[in-house]
C-alpha cells in the first residue's frame, strides 16, 4: 500500500515541550476516522478534549465485574458507558470472552454449570447496556482462549475447538449475535500486523465467522512490542484482512518512548499505516496519561506536569487534518472500478470482472445506509441519494468480495 506523502506538509508543529493545548473538541471530530483511548481513572483528565471513542480498560472484563459469583460490580463500566454516551462518542465494550482476568469460580463447575454462567453473564450485559456500538465478543482467541487452569477453564463449555478447531468462537459470537442484534460484533487479537501466518490463522477463523454472518469487525491490536517490524509486513497484514471485506478496527495502540525523539519518530512510521489504510475505521490508544499499561516503557502522551509530548503534539496536527482520498494511492483493486467517485448528483458505476450480485453501502460508523440486490452483470448503475460525506461499500460478486471507500459529495 502507498502512503501519501501529506506528512511532509504538515509544518509548524508545536514547540517540544508545550504546555497541552487547550481545545473544545476532540483530535478526531468531524474526521472520517474515530481516534479514541481506554476509559480509567488514571487516563481521565481532558479525555473528551483529545479523544471521541470510549473503550473500558478493565472494566468490562468478566473477572472485575463478577468476581465472586452472582456479585456484580458494574459501577466503573457504567462510568464509561454512560461517559461515551453523554459525550455522544463512540463505545466498545471490552469484552465478553477471554483467556486472562476471568472469574476464578468458574473453572472447577461442571461443564453444563459453565455455559449456564456464560449464559448469565451475557444476558447480564445485554439488558444493562443495550446501545452498545461495538461488542468485543473473542479476545486474543489464538494467543489466550478461555483453555485451563488461570484461564477461565471454560472452553469446552462454548463446545470446545470441535472440527473447525475454533467451535467455541464460533459458539460465542453465535450467543452474542442472538443477545446483541444491534450492535457490530468485533474479534480482537495481539500479534497480528508483525505475523503473517498468524495473520492467516486469524483470517481463517474471521471466514468462520463470516461464513455464518457472525462477525461484522476485525479487531487487531497494535502494541509497541508487535509494530516495531518493517512496515511493509504491518501493511501487507492489513491488506489481507482488508481482503475479507471487513471493516479493521485498531483496538490498543502503544508507542513506546525512551525519549521523546524516539517515540515522535515510531508514531510518523506506524499511526499513518493504520490511519491511512482504507479498511480501518478507527485507532483505540491503549492510554496517553502516566498509569496506563506501559508507564515504564515511556508510552504516555502526557507528562506528569501536564505538558505534551511531541509525538501527541504531531498526533493531533495529523489526525484532525482530512485525509485526502485522491492522493492516498489506496491498494489497486484490479477486479473492480467505481466511477466517478467522488459521486456527483448521486450516480456510481460499478464495472467488474465478474458479475455483481449484491451491493451493500455502509457509513464509517459500520450501520447499514442501502442495500441493493438481487443484482446481474458485471456493470450496474446505482443511484445514491445519502448526504455527502465518506461510505464503504462492498461489493458481492462471484467468488470474491471488495470493500472499497466513495466520497459523495
Amino acid at each position: 500500500m502507498k502512503m501519501n506523502k501529506r506528512g511532509l506538509l504538515l509544518i509548524g508543529l508545536m514547540i517540544m515541550g508545550q504546555m497541552a493545548v487547550s481545545q473544545e473538541k476532540p483530535i478526531a471530530d468531524g474526521m472520517e476516522k474515530f481516534l479514541g483511548n481506554v476509559y480509567s481513572s488514571s487516563q481521565l483528565s481532558g479525555y473528551e478534549t483529545y479523544w471521541n471513542q470510549v473503550t473500558p480498560e478493565n472494566a468490562g472484563k468478566w473477572g472485575s465485574v463478577e468476581r465472586t459469583q452472582d456479585n456484580y460490580d458494574w459501577a466503573t463500566l457504567d462510568a464509561a458507558y454512560n461517559f461515551a454516551k453523554e459525550n455522544d462518542f463512540v463505545f466498545r465494550f471490552h469484552v465478553l470472552i477471554w483467556g486472562n482476568q476471568q472469574p476464578s469460580w468458574i473453572e472447577d463447575l461442571p461443564v453444563e454449570e459453565q455455559l449456564e454462567e456464560i449464559t448469565e453473564w451475557m444476558d447480564a450485559v445485554a439488558e444493562r447496556y443495550p446501545d452498545v456500538d461495538y461488542l468485543e465478543v473473542v479476545n486474543e482467541p489464538i494467543n489466550d482462549p478461555p483453555s485451563g487452569a488461570g484461564n477461565g477453564n471454560y472452553i469446552d463449555a462454548l463446545g470446545g475447538r470441535g472440527a473447525s478447531g475454533y467451535d467455541w468462537i464460533v459458539t460465542a459470537f453465535t450467543m452474542a449475535r442472538e443477545r446483541f442484534p444491534n450492535a457490530k460484533l468485533v474479534i480482537n487479537e495481539y500479534n497480528i500486523v508483525s505475523s503473517s501466518s498468524n495473520a492467516n490463522k486469524y483470517k481463517r477463523i474471521i471466514e468462520l465467522l463470516q461464513a455464518e454472518n457472525l462477525i461484522d469487525v476485525i479487531g487487531v491490536q497494535a502494541h509497541a512490542f508487535s509494530t516495531t517490524g518493517s512496515s511493509t509486513t504491518i501493511a501487507d497484514q492489513l491488506d489481507k484482512l482488508g481482503d475479507t471485506g471487513l471493516p479493521i478496527m485498531v483496538t490498543e495502540m502503544d508507542i513506546d518512548g525512551s525519549t521523546d525523539q524516539i517515540q515522535l519518530d515510531e508514531y510518523k512510521r506506524v499511526f499513518p499505516l493504520f490511519w491511512e489504510h482504507e479498511s480501518v475505521i478507527g485507532v483505540t490508544l491503549w492510554g496517553w496519561r502516566s498509569g496506563m499499561w506501559r508507564t515504564a516503557q515511556k508510552a504516555y502522551l502526557i507528562n506528569t506536569d501536564g505538558t505534551e509530548r511531541p509525538a501527541l503534539a504531531w498526533l493531533r496536527e495529523y489526525a484532525s487534518t482530512p485525509i485526502d482520498l485522491t492522493v492516498l494511492g489506496w491498494k489497486n483493486h484490479s477486479n473492480l472500478e467505481l466511477f466517478p467517485n467522488p459521486v456527483v448528483d448521486g450516480q456510481l458505476t460499478v464495472r467488474s470482472k465478474e458479475p455483481v450480485h449484491q451491493v451493500t453501502l455502509y457509513d464509517l460508523s459500520g450501520h447499514l445506509v442501502a442495500d441493493f440486490s438481487p443484482m446481474e452483470g458485471q456493470e450496474v448503475s446505482l443511484s445514491l441519494n445519502l448526504t455527502s460525506g465518506i461510505y464503504l461499500l462492498k461489493v458481492q460478486g462471484t467468488t470474491r468480495s471488495e470493500l472499497r471507500k466513495i466520497v459523495i459529495k
